[in-house]
């Protein structure tokens, strides 16, 4: 796999280089966002604004962001929707601002102190992987086929993997490059039967039931967290009041309808919400609404779980002395900085993070720990760090003054409240609030022990037939949108012309292949580094090439076991049930997780990794009474991983071409940051003048 004696790196080797660079970037972003200066130096549609202000006539952003893949990524096809242009204008630069300003204040805490993989860390390292798919594709662009057959005229065998990984090749292709997305638009118009519109469809809707269904399988079965967030979900979906909403959606008059929904899920019925409105006082605590009561009593019960469980220790027999209790308490209480100093110290001196907040408070009290001790304060310390986590989110989201959390869902109600007519119009609400009423607890019990089979997990099975039985429900609500909503549709319509229109190959490369359209100033980047440094990066690269091709050999094979028996009757026919499914991002989501640091498990010893604890839920999480006794998470994900070639070393490459990169990525979105600040300087004006109107009414 050599390049060739002038430097040209081949297509395999700049299709590496590609995956390395923006694997790395946008992981880099994603964990970027738990520091302030990251949401500042964000760029449109973020101000730099040191504090918190409401946007001014001419708001200042950052001309080069620290953060371009997301950047990327929220201009071209966030931003785009219809009606995110009509957001007022300080949903973004305030309200949604001030709730990422408030949660990076919050200090909230890391996977490495806790001594396990958190949820946040699950959530975010999966987000990466699925973001870093989807800017490859907006950077790299997607090529034309060469195949000139109407998807209508061309058959596949759904039975092999290798068929419906074409047929989604072939769709993704029509859309960008062909009229699938009119197609199918006016489809879904005329029949609620998707499939219908050819073979191609009907195997790629199969290709994405099986990726969708190793997604959930991976987060609610392989991931130690899984369980616990189906717990929430369990309790949010208790909480909502469905029966409600179903009678306000009975109103004919939509106005009506919508300030009935706004004042079931936004109202504020306190006394310091009715003083605040009528101006006998400011900033006085306005309690809390529906929509945050729900998060509070959710977030509420967690963290009682975890002070149940730190408490368990504080009253055990052989517990740890009051001084050492003390000194842990005195840590929890200093600011980030302190925090972030300790876990250097602890990485530096290989010591446990427990072991250098004792040395650092009292030489004395780590010179008596012992390792009954130090495993007691690791689990209070784990359990305090977490209820404390949930009561900073519920401040931030519910009890924060302002209150920046329901103005940004007042504005997003009040941007869209003419979608919301026209679908109220149009539609039966119900029927659909009902579909959700049908799949969440069909879901839910697809997610927990098999007790029949004693105590089986949920195999990548049950969520493919889980999906195949639900999918008409969402066929339905396709169908009546695009059937009765045509202003809408045309709407949106046109909006997936956009967003595909991205994904096109401009200009077109000299070599379609490897990295497409990044081809070469990726070559570019590579050909100005030293000979010796050219040298070490091309066997890493070569190394990565080998690597991504053997991740792509195994999701092919982990895609056959559960496609093959679509057909089959009867699962003794099948064989055991797939632990695993396809999919390459979930595969690198693994490496990020093995890859994250962990303190120690004993006072003086090596930093742990992800791998080291996986499986390993965060000391004093609790599940549902009927998932208990259930299966053993990390001992599934260990025995499937031992297949899963470990991912290279590539530091080195982004050592030496990481920044580079960004500053390429930055360039390509300069051309979209000046239209968009004039489509919010065209909203201010409109929520100016309006408002001068409302005064002189006054």
């Amino acid at each position: 796999m050599a390049s060739d004696s002038s430097g040209s790196l081949t297509p395999v080797q700049l299709h590496a280089l590609f995956d390395i660079l923006n694997h790395h970037e946008t992981y880099r972003e994603v964990e970027s966002f738990k520091h302030i200066h990251a949401i500042r130096e964000y760029g449109y549609p973020f101000t730099e604004a040191e504090s918190l202000q409401r946007p001014s006539s001419s708001p200042t952003y950052r001309p080069k962001s620290s953060s371009p893949l997301l950047q990327l990524l929220l201009t071209r096809c966030i931003l785009t929707i219809p009606g995110m242009s009509d957001l007022p204008a300080d949903f973004w630069s305030y309200n949604f601002q001030g709730i990422m300003v408030s949660l990076a204040e919050a200090n909230l805490s890391e996977s490495y102190d806790k001594g396990t993989l958190g949820t946040r860390k699950t959530l975010a390292t999966g987000a990466s992987v699925i973001h870093e798919a989807l800017t490859r594709g907006l950077l790299g662009g997607v090529p034309k086929s060469a195949d000139k057959t109407s998807l209508k005229e061309r058959t596949y065998d759904v039975k092999q993997a290798s068929e419906l990984e074409r047929a989604w090749n072939d769709c993704i292709c029509e859309l960008i490059h062909g009229d699938l997305a009119d197609e199918l638009f006016d489809h879904c118009a005329e029949t609620a039967d998707l499939e219908a519109h050819s073979p191609a469809v009907a195997a790629a809707v199969d290709y994405a039931i099986l990726h969708l269904a190793s997604l959930m399988h991976h987060v609610f079965v392989l991931s130690s967290e899984g369980q616990y967030l189906l717990k929430l979900i369990e309790n949010v979906f208790k909480l909502v009041p469905f029966s409600s909403m179903k009678t306000a959606l009975r109103v004919g008059n939509a106005a009506t309808m919508i300030n009935g929904m706004v004042r079931l899920f936004l109202a504020k019925m306190s006394v310091g919400a009715m003083t605040n409105w009528m101006g006998l006082t400011s900033g006085a605590d306005d309690g809390m609404n529906l929509m945050q009561r729900i998060i509070s009593a959710v977030l509420s019960w967690d963290a009682s779980d975890f002070r149940k469980q730190a408490g368990q220790v504080e009253s055990a027999k052989e517990r740890p002395t009051k001084e050492q209790f003390t000194a842990l308490k005195e840590h929890l209480n200093m600011p980030a900085e302190a925090h972030r100093a300790m876990r250097e110290i602890s990485m530096a001196l290989q010591k446990s993070i427990v072991a250098v907040i004792f040395e650092a408070t009292d030489p004395e009290i780590a010179a008596s720990l012992t390792q009954s001790q130090h495993t007691q304060c690791l689990d209070w310390l784990s359990a305090t760090l977490s209820a404390r986590d949930r009561d900073e989110m519920t401040k931030v989201l519910c009890r924060s003054n302002p209150d920046c959390f329901t103005a940004a869902v007042r504005g997003a109600v009040s941007t869209y409240e003419p979608f919301i007519r026209s679908i109220h119009e149009t539609l039966d609400l119900r029927e659909h609030v009902t579909s959700v009423e049908t799949f969440v607890p069909d879901f839910i019990e697809t997610s927990k022990p098999k007790k029949a089979e004693e105590n089986r997990p949920p195999s990548v099975e049950d969520y493919v037939a889980l999906l195949r039985r639900n999918k008409h429900l969402f066929y339905n609500y396709c169908h009546d949108f695009a059937k009765n909503c045509t202003d809408l549709r045309e709407r949106f319509q046109t909006w997936a012309h956009i967003v595909v229109g991205k994904f096109n190959q401009q200009p077109n490369p000299t070599r379609p292949d490897g990295a497409g359209a990044m081809n070469d100033e990726l070559q570019d980047l590579y050909t100005q580094l030293p000979t010796e440094a050219q040298e070490k990066v091309l066997a890493a690269l070569n190394v990565h090439a080998s690597y991504l091709s053997k991740l792509d050999t195994l999701s092919s094979l982990r895609m056959q076991r559960p496609s093959s028996r679509a057909a089959s009757p009867r699962r003794t026919d099948l064989g055991e049930p797939s632990m695993t499914g396809p999919g390459v991002y979930l595969m690198r989501w693994e490496s990020l997780l093995d890859e994250t640091l962990i303190t120690p498990a004993v006072p003086s010893g090596p930093v742990r990794h992800g791998k080291d604890v996986k499986g390993q839920k965060a000391w004093g999480k609790t599940v549902a009474e009927d998932l208990k006794g259930g299966w053993d998470a990390g001992a599934i994900a260990s025995e499937e991983d031992r297949v899963v070639p470990l991912a290279p070393d590539s530091k080195l490459v982004v050592d030496v071409l990481g920044q580079q990169f960004r500053d390429l990525v930055n360039d390509k979105i300069e051309d979209v940051v000046p239209a968009a600040r004039e489509n919010t300087a065209t909203v201010l004006r409109s929520v100016q003048e309006s408002a001068l109107e409302v005064e002189g009414i006054m």
